[in-house]
């Protein structure tokens, strides 16, 4: 199942967003409540093309946005997928700011019936840090409690938090891992995945202050190990293999459908753990090219 743009607003402007203003600006009716059960219908019969990212993986579902919360029938059409998906894993992709609302919270936890999970955004470990990448002053503190309201109701769906790294965040990385542990130290509650950024949307605009090297961020994970060790599920989306640590590779997850990665046969072609990898995002490889890739021989 591929990923669904549920809904093209947002209350964020975070600086990385894959998403340019242009889809913002949509008519929001193109979202709406029967629009999306058309379009959920016209898939599940195999009717031609209706969504454009994961469309031929079936093993998922991701709700994305814009920030799907806001969605005007954001219950209504989260109770129908759920109805009509059933055992399909669904993620919820949120900046997490309605559920510091405990009744929102609880409404939720009421229809998103496992197999279900809430991947919250999560871009440092202060109000100046996490603020200054999402744009809006007050963001940390509501995304903050909206974890937590999740996390204390009991059945709740999976809650993950995402570090998505960049520039404006890679040097608090041990510190955000170090927030985290301190504040949710039952760490069997929740998963935590973090993520090299992707270069499109505002992430392309931006670039110059977001520019960060694959090596950098694997470095800066290397350094945090003894904390990531400490987490019960922890992730990393969009690292090649060969840049992180032997202890880190068990961690490091294909998530890009094959048409946005590479694998650079002068570098992949030689590498015994070409299967396995998620190699290069395309975007990437025109940026910053392969120089930084070490074919893993034996």
């Amino acid at each position: 199942m591929p990923d669904i743009p549920f809904w093209n607003k947002c209350n964020n402007k975070c600086v990385m967003c894959t998403n340019l203003p242009v889809f913002a600006r949509q008519r929001g009716a193109q979202y709406g409540l029967k629009e999306q059960i058309v379009k959920l219908e016209r898939y599940r019969k195999g009717l031609g093309p209706v969504y454009l990212k994961n469309a031929a993986r079936a093993e998922f579902v991701s709700l994305t946005g814009g920030e799907p919360t806001l969605h005007p029938d954001f219950f209504k059409l989260l109770s129908y997928f759920r109805l009509r998906l059933p055992g399909v894993p669904i993620t919820l992709l949120s900046n997490g700011r309605r559920f510091a609302d405990a009744r929102f919270a609880a409404r939720f936890c009421a229809v998103a019936k496992p197999p279900f999970s809430t991947a919250i955004a999560l871009h440092g470990p202060s109000p100046r840090v996490h603020d200054a990448v999402s744009g809006v002053k007050g963001s940390f503190a509501q995304t903050l409690e909206g974890i937590r309201s999740l996390l204390s109701i009991p059945g709740a769906p999976g809650v993950e938090v995402r570090v998505i790294l960049h520039k404006k965040n890679i040097a608090v990385l041990r510190k955000t891992l170090e927030f985290l542990l301190g504040n949710f130290p039952d760490t069997s509650a929740y998963r935590v995945t973090v993520i090299h950024y992707e270069i499109e949307g505002m992430s392309l605009a931006n670039h110059r202050g977001l520019r960060l090297k694959l090596s950098e961020s694997a470095a800066a994970l290397a350094a945090c190990l003894p904390l990531i060790k400490r987490f019960g599920d922890f992730r990393l989306y969009h690292f090649p293999l060969c840049l992180v640590r032997k202890e880190l590779r068990a961690l490091c997850w294909i998530t890009q459908p094959p048409e946005d990665r590479c694998y650079p046969a002068g570098k992949c072609g030689r590498c015994r753990l070409r299967r396995k990898c998620a190699g290069l995002m395309l975007e990437y490889m025109k940026h910053f090219g392969d120089p930084e890739l070490r074919p893993v021989k034996r």
